[in-house]
């Protein structure tokens, strides 16, 4: 009896340490095959080194649906291992915005509240949800507004902490003076990238300077380049440059004319030269975006949309930093990349490539939109949309992709596409920032079955049906067995009862 009340009270010990040890230790082992649920090496080293005290408020609403309280049990969770890997004090305050006061005080602050519908058999109803955090890092205030299944919530976590520790930005300065792109015309990718780099325009001058810059962006420039500024480029990448280039080399009219034509620059000489052919045609693909057309019946006019096979939808991509947790491009009249040999440094990677049942039209082109499309048109499988070049020696490196209309407003909200995370991911990753690129496409995910045939599925129906049957019954054979032994041994002379 003694023996037990020890045991019980020793158990009690234990699970009481326990307790006290978890309380001030965070930790959880994770399983999943992308550590999605693990603090990267880059996290780890920018809270450790962090020395300002970190206070979070996160405004959270009471009684959510399942799916949104497991999000935010998962932030709270990445918190906690923040928490306790800080040197410095890191105070967490979870607020439930249940007053006029608290909700007035989240919105002041940039927290956005969200409307969902929420419906059961009962009732139904809109639900007014706040989920967002309020960082105070020292004596500087940063905002999440909203956390939603699309916020790499690592990233932004640790993009704030380190921004707080360092106030110096990458520069990324934009080639001006051949029409290229205005900012208005693409304000959801300025914006992303205002939060990581300084902006700045730029002038390919004899006399200008490009080496305050971390990285050039050329987009979507209309005239061509003259010699002289070609020079200066090459200046700038023998200095250790980077450039990200998005050219509309192939230029689609639909419309009066419905035709499309290629619009040379003098950029593709440059990447030439360096290995990098961007050819002279339109690229197709079976898996592609759809266009709004205007059809007739009778006295009857109607739209309707079409799939458009020169609006490829990229899902084809290289295991690379820069592309790591893509799923989609959307490319309207992209042209296909070859690589050649050249007698230059650069090593050619390719970064995007269309599906296998894609294919290529010569330029120009005449635009068909009542064409019925075959297997036959798509026998050119796998072309290279985007790729990078690289250059160890003077450590210089350049981004191409064939489409510069993908990161402009009017694509990039067509639909659920990646467009934007690749352009800020390529731009991040030729700035060399901290790593922080790895997080941007780390979000939290809950796991799905994936679809199996039918065969499969009456296997493992009727497997998880007789396995625990058989397993009882082998259990119940081998213990026959063994007290049958017994019984047997018992029975011999001389055998102790």
């Amino acid at each position: 009896m003694n023996k037990i009340k020890k045991d019980i009270c020793t158990t009690l010990l234990i699970v009481l340490l326990l307790n006290i040890v978890s309380y001030f230790i965070f930790f959880r082992w994770d399983f999943t095959s992308t550590k999605r649920y693990s603090l990267s090496k880059v996290s780890k080293d920018i809270v450790q080194s962090n020395q300002k005290p970190i206070v979070i408020d996160f405004y959270v609403t009471e009684n959510l649906p399942q799916d949104i309280q497991k999000l935010a049990n998962e932030f709270l969770s990445l918190l906690k291992e923040y928490k306790s890997l800080s040197r410095a004090d890191f105070t967490v305050n979870t607020i439930v915005p249940n007053t006029k006061a608290k909700e007035f005080k989240a919105t002041k602050a940039g927290i956005e509240p969200i409307y969902k519908e929420i419906r059961n058999k009962e009732f139904e109803k809109i639900q007014r949800i706040f989920i967002g955090a309020i960082f105070h890092i020292g004596n500087q205030e940063a905002v999440i507004p909203n956390i939603n299944f699309d916020t790499p919530m690592e990233y932004e976590i640790t993009r704030l902490i380190k921004q707080a520790n360092d106030a110096r930005k990458p520069t990324v300065g934009f080639v001006q003076g051949h029409g290229e792109s205005r900012f208005s015309a693409m304000p959801q990718f300025m914006g992303e990238l205002a939060h990581l780099s300084q902006i700045q325009h730029v002038r390919l001058d004899t006399s200008s300077n490009l080496n305050s810059n971390n990285v050039i962006c050329i987009i979507d420039p209309q005239d061509s380049f003259t010699a002289d500024e070609l020079a200066v480029l090459e200046r700038y990448l023998k200095q250790g440059g980077r450039l990200f280039i998005a050219l509309n080399h192939a230029v689609g009219q639909l419309g009066a004319r419905n035709s499309g034509f290629i619009n040379r620059t003098g950029i593709e000489d440059m990447l030439e030269k360096k290995g990098l052919k961007i050819r002279y045609d339109f690229i197709i693909d079976n898996n592609c975006g759809t266009i709004a057309i205007h059809q007739q019946y009778g006295l009857l006019n109607f739209q309707s949309n079409i799939s458009f096979p020169y609006i490829p939808i990229i899902t084809n991509f290289s295991r690379h930093t820069i592309t790591y947790g893509l799923n989609s491009l959307l490319l309207p009249f992209a042209s296909s990349i070859e690589q050649i040999r050249t007698s230059e440094d650069y090593s050619f990677s390719a970064l995007a490539r269309t599906s296998a049942i894609s294919g290529i039209q010569q330029a120009p082109i005449f635009f068909d939109l009542q064409r019925q499309w075959t297997q036959r048109d798509f026998n050119h499988p796998n072309n290279i949309v985007a790729a990078l070049l690289t250059n160890k020696k003077d450590n210089s490196a350049i981004i191409t992709i064939t489409d510069a209309d993908f990161i402009k407003d009017d694509i990039v909200t067509s639909g659920p596409t990646d467009n934007i995370n690749f352009a800020i991911n390529s731009i991040e990753w030729l700035a060399d920032n901290s790593g922080l690129i790895q997080l941007r496409n780390k979000f939290t995910t809950f796991s799905t079955l994936e679809p199996i045939n039918e065969q499969l599925r009456n296997f493992l129906k009727y497997l998880n049906f007789s396995l625990p049957i058989t397993a009882i019954i082998i259990a119940a054979l081998l213990h026959y067995r063994h007290k049958k032994r017994i019984r047997l041994k018992r029975m011999q002379p001389g055998s102790m009862q």
